[in-house]
């Protein structure tokens, strides 16, 4: 398990208590304010005003500060509350599941309630037409037999034009049939008029008072209260009702036994209202908004069902609350199950995303080892598998990349062993310059060179190439010059030399597998170069006045075949003579448009170059490479080594400083 690095926690913001301090600043503002103002008030100090609009101010943080306190602390209690998501699902099926049925029932208990209000104000309507029509029969009673019918209320007023009574009838109720309710001095009256001959007409009228309200009560269980437009002002124990401008009194006394009746109906019986258009005594004109009784109306539930259906208004409400019983009874058992069933499904994504959650905890923590093990039956479920997958391909990838570290350490060492390998300091002969430079495309490289004083009088130079790049070119190229190394000690000569190496490459690679070589004797004595080659490119002889001259000796590889035949060319060396030597990565080497540098270019620098000493011809190359190849990078190892003789007679000295110019690497 690899650690993981803990991201810093961003720093706290310090804005809560600097509110809160503004918000102490303020509540001391006022309390300071308010003492100083008590305390000077008496000594009529001028200036006071200044106080009560700091004082204003000051209020007007401290509501603002306290109201955005208040929303923060209702908005941490939330998070706090519902941070789980069972919980937060919890509430959604709550808002989504529960409170529609609340609000249908509201629904359905409004509608209900209207219901009974207009069957309520029905009612009333009735029985004030009932009383009407007791009126008109009483009057008709009263016009054959002349006296006051049985079973009317003292109240009840008579009037008969034929006698003094009829009177005081206004004009209009003399000469006409009505029956209704006209309004007389701020009284509501129930009037029936009626005429039993042509010169003879007799009105009954029942004022509605409080032995009408008994009455009423007592027949059909409601209770009335009612009231005139009235512009006074209110009194204690009254309400007051508004109506189109128009405003009512009810109980306009000291009791208050209004407001404790509405008080007490609330939730058992039905509070409606009524507002009826008088006519009016006088002129028996009936005007909208004018001469309005309004009525309020405290009726029984119960007495509805009796009232519309009679006897027999038990048994229905039985036999209606029953079924409503098992209605809800049903829909509460299909409730139930839809809460389990959300219950059930609460529980099971809670668990999952609990689960989910456990598992990114431990992958913060570097555990990639931590499975949740979900089945897939569901999306959560197949979002933890793929949590496991992501985790166990994290897991491989860190795997991966540790032996990939380790494997690239591993090469680093390698290739600074191959650089170790690669000479440190050139010939050590008086006369002999050396200059060379390895550019490896990959770590470790294909190309070697190396430099061998045999004896005194002579040196020896070997440049090839592995074919290939990486660690495998690397170990093959170890072990050549190993054997290189080993071969020349030995005082090999460049035939069997050939024959050796070819076999320890062709045995210990691939087929496909194979190394150029290019194997070079000077021999400062008499003064002559043995080349030997083995499918390398060709070095050049550079020599003053004239062209540059490859030492030509064509021959296959090492490696290609069992056997090989190899070719010696012998050219003699001059003073001031400068031989150069290549691998095939020089003169591949392309350009964006994939055209190589290539051997003119390189013959036509080489013939250029004035100054002949390594590292300047080295240098050129170089600089030419890549000038050529611009942004483009190396497809192929790099390397030049170039030698110049000067002077080169003097010999061997054992104890001269070997001239060795520069080797790059």
């Amino acid at each position: 398990m690899l650690p993981v690095q803990q991201r810093p926690e961003p720093p706290r913001t310090r804005r809560g208590s600097r509110l809160f301090a503004v918000w102490v600043a303020a509540l001391a503002v006022i309390i300071v304010d308010e003492v100083l103002t008590r305390l000077l008030r008496p000594l009529h100090v001028p200036g006071l005003g200044l106080f009560t609009f700091t004082t204003f101010l000051a209020s007007l943080v401290l509501i603002a500060l306290t109201l955005y306190g208040f929303a923060v602390f209702v908005r941490w209690t939330l998070r706090k509350l519902f941070w789980r998501v069972g919980r937060r699902l919890f509430l959604s099926y709550v808002l989504i599941g529960m409170l529609p049925f609340f609000l249908f029932a509201i629904l359905l208990l409004t509608i209900g309630y209207m219901i009974c209000g207009v069957m309520t104000h029905a009612a009333l309507r009735g029985e004030r037409q009932a009383a009407l029509g007791q009126l008109e029969s009483a009057a008709f009673e009263y016009s054959l037999t002349g006296k006051r019918p049985a079973g009317v209320t003292k109240s009840l007023e008579i009037y008969d034009t034929n006698v003094a009574s009829g009177a005081k009838l206004p004009a209009w109720l003399k000469s006409t049939t009505f029956s209704g309710m006209v309004e007389r001095g701020h009284q509501p009256l129930l009037v029936a008029s009626r005429q039993s001959a042509p010169a003879r007409t007799i009105v009954f009228i029942e004022p509605l008072d409080p032995e009408w309200v008994e009455q009423l009560q007592d027949k059909s269980g409601m209770t009335v209260l009612m009231a005139r437009e009235n512009t006074s002002k209110l009194r204690k124990g009254s309400i007051r009702v508004e109506k189109g401008g128009h405003s009512f009194d009810l109980n306009d006394n000291d009791s208050g036994a209004v407001t404790d009746l509405i008080l007490h109906s609330i939730g058992t019986k039905v509070i409606w209202a009524d507002v009826t258009a008088l006519t009016d005594w006088d002129s028996g004109a009936t005007i909208d908004g004018r001469h309005e009784l309004f009525t309020l109306i405290i009726n029984p539930f119960q007495n509805l069902f009796h009232f519309y259906f009679g006897a027999q208004a038990d048994s229905y409400v039985s036999a209606l609350l029953q079924f409503t019983a098992g209605l809800v009874i049903l829909l509460l058992v299909f409730y139930a199950m839809a809460v389990l069933f959300a219950a059930v499904l609460i529980f099971s994504i809670t668990r999952a995303v609990n689960r989910i959650e456990k598992g990114t905890k431990a992958v913060e923590r570097g555990d990639f080892t931590y499975r949740i093990a979900m089945k897939p039956q569901n999306q959560l479920g197949e979002m933890a598998q793929s949590f496991d997958r992501m985790t166990e391909s994290i897991a491989t990838l860190l795997v991966n990349v540790a032996e990939n570290e380790r494997l690239q350490s591993e090469i680093e060492i390698a290739a600074s062993i191959q650089r170790n390998l690669l000479p440190k300091e050139g010939p050590q002969f008086r006369g002999v310059s050396f200059s060379a430079h390895f550019e490896p495309t990959a770590s470790i490289g294909g190309d070697y060179y190396d430099v061998f004083n045999i004896d005194k009088t002579r040196l020896a130079v070997a440049i090839g190439d592995v074919s290939g790049h990486g660690l495998s070119t690397g170990l093959v190229m170890a072990m050549v010059k190993a054997a290189i190394t080993t071969l020349v000690e030995e005082g090999a000569e460049e035939t069997s030399l050939f024959h050796r190496l070819n076999d320890l490459v062709y045995r210990s690679t691939e087929r496909r597998a194979f190394m150029t070589l290019a194997f070079t004797i000077f021999d400062l004595e008499k003064g002559t170069i043995r080349h030997t080659n083995a499918g390398h490119l060709y070095p050049y002889l550079l020599r003053e006045g004239q062209k540059p001259r490859g030492i030509e000796v064509p021959s296959l590889p090492l490696g290609v075949r069992s056997t090989i035949s190899t070719h010696t060319a012998e050219v003699d060396l001059q003073e001031g003579d400068a031989i150069v030597y290549l691998s095939d990565g020089i003169v591949e080497a392309q350009d964006e448009h994939g055209e190589p540098f290539g051997f003119d270019q390189l013959e036509a620098l080489l013939s250029r170059s004035v100054d002949r000493s390594p590292s300047t011809i080295r240098d050129q190359i170089l600089e030419a490479v890549a000038r050529h190849c611009g942004a483009r990078p190396a497809d192929d190892d790099r390397t030049v080594m170039i030698l110049r003789f000067d002077n080169f007679h003097h010999g061997y000295n054992q104890n001269a400083v070997p001239v060795l110019e520069e080797a790059t690497v």
